[in-house]
């Protein structure tokens, strides 16, 4: 039921972390992947012996962006799936971090994912073949996250756009969101402290451990699959059953 060979990809910020590992997913599946991202990753991302396509571009940027879409479009018969993956955010006080810091990190994770949407689903509705554009949210968008105002903002305003334009653009493309619990990637150390730091996290988590890139990159292939035929509009939360309520730590129920 997951047959994606010789279907076009494209990735955003498919480089590293959860990126790359979305990025090789589909290149196992023999499709033709496009990376973009602002810098060129360090070696050639490969998979099965098939090799993605680095598309330098950043996605907040509207020129940089166009003359991306132009090139791929030149290149791919057709846009069979976007990922909208690029994002993330520093830690900062909703207090003190000034109004460019916030414009910045709502640019990227909720304006930049519309304008991408928007110009590969013109090249969608001219399509024959129903595509998907499938768009990597966070925890954050449905609970509080001290410290992560504008990126919790973004990212559940990420998941409203998802059903927006699965409500619009149907039936000719498919929108779904993924709602991305604790994922230990190259760069968790950076954010979490340590190794005995992450085991702590994992030990608060229902399934015992901290997500893999791979989980996400399987839900990516799942909506993009004859498997999600009839799913659209959808936020899949893959967070390994979430965070437990604060309430069982304190209380002793009878």
């Amino acid at each position: 039921m997951i047959n994606l060979k010789n279907k076009s990809i494209v990735v955003t910020g498919g480089t590293k972390g959860i990126g790359v590992e979305i990025t090789k997913s589909f290149l196992k599946q023999n499709a033709q992947v496009y990376v973009l991202a602002r810098q060129k990753p360090k070696k050639i991302i490969q998979a099965k012996g098939n090799k993605a396509i680095f598309i330098e571009c950043d996605i907040r940027n509207i020129q940089s962006l166009d003359s991306a879409v132009k090139e791929i479009n030149a290149l791919s018969k057709s846009i069979d799936v976007l990922i909208n993956n690029a994002g993330g955010a520093p830690m900062a006080s909703a207090l003190t971090a000034s109004n460019k810091f916030h414009e910045a990190i709502i640019d990227l994770n909720l304006s930049a994912p519309l304008n991408v949407s928007q110009r590969f689903a013109k090249i969608m509705m001219k399509q024959k073949t129903v595509s998907n554009i499938i768009n990597i949210s966070s925890v954050t968008a449905t609970r509080p996250t001290p410290g992560s105002a504008a990126y919790g903002a973004a990212k559940g305003g990420l998941v409203n756009l998802t059903k927006t334009l699965a409500v619009e653009w149907a039936p000719k493309i498919k929108v779904n969101s993924i709602i991305v619990g604790y994922i230990e990637t190259e760069n968790s150390i950076l954010h979490y402290g340590s190794k005995k730091e992450i085991n702590k996290i994992a030990k608060t988590i229902p399934m015992k451990r901290m997500g893999k890139p791979e989980d996400i990159a399987n839900a990516c292939l799942f909506f993009s699959s004859q498997l999600a035929d009839w799913i659209t509009g959808s936020a899949l939360e893959v967070h390994g059953g979430g965070e437990k309520p604060t309430y069982l730590d304190v209380a002793k129920p009878k």
